[in-house]
């Protein structure tokens, strides 16, 4: 099996090395997005294990192209993040599983097998952030948390733009304007345009 690693960070590559390594896997690595782009088309990679702090970008802006280029490949996010909103935004994207760096590193080999098994895997932390804050969403007592991006492109679906207009005002393509509102539906737990508009309105987003 082919394991690819994309982390930028020394430390967490040499520490995950040192785990693999004991195994029969064929492990590959990429610091950047180009290499790990590289990599993707080159070698017939089975797991990507991706930190969505990546360099100079945010990973979730590119995993949605990866999940779409690659169907068969599992992707597990790796992160020092460990927010209700975070952990929710990255599951929608269609990733397959979640792992805190805070978490014994050892969890890696459970998190491979239980992807390659077909289920989504969260690791103890962040199955228990998961958990608690979806009962707070239930409530309606749940504080969302916005990055600009995402607040450019909430104010122009309250101002019933479309993806279209969305993508051409803010010089991204329509893909991505659908990534951040997919983004936002998770944030604000709901499942459509009239819902995130309700609920932007009732926590005050529309100005």
């Amino acid at each position: 099996m082919n394991i690819a690693i994309a982390e930028d960070h020394k430390l967490i590559i040499d520490g995950l090395k040192s785990l693999l390594d004991s195994t029969r896997h064929t492990v590959f690595f990429a610091m950047n997005s180009e290499e790990l782009e590289g990599l993707l088309k080159e070698e017939d990679i089975d797991v990507l294990i991706q930190d969505i702090r990546f360099g100079s970008i945010d990973a979730r802006t590119i995993l949605p192209s990866i999940l779409e280029d690659y169907p068969s490949l599992k992707v597990l996010v790796l992160s020092s993040l460990e927010d209700y909103a975070t952990i929710r935004s990255v599951i929608s994207l269609g990733v397959h599983g979640y792992i805190s760096k805070s978490q014994p590193p050892e969890l890696i080999f459970e998190a491979i097998n239980t992807v390659l098994s077909g289920e989504i895997y969260l690791c103890p932390e962040s199955k228990k952030i998961n958990n608690r804050n979806a009962e707070e969403d239930d409530e309606g007592s749940h504080v969302v948390h916005l990055s600009t991006r995402e607040r450019e492109v909430l104010t122009h679906i309250l101002a019933e733009k479309s993806t279209k207009e969305i993508a051409d005002l803010l010089y991204i393509s329509e893909k991505t304007v659908e990534y951040y509102r997919g983004s936002l539906f998770m944030k604000f737990g709901v499942k459509n345009v009239s819902g995130l508009v309700k609920r932007a309105i009732l926590q005050g987003y529309f100005n």
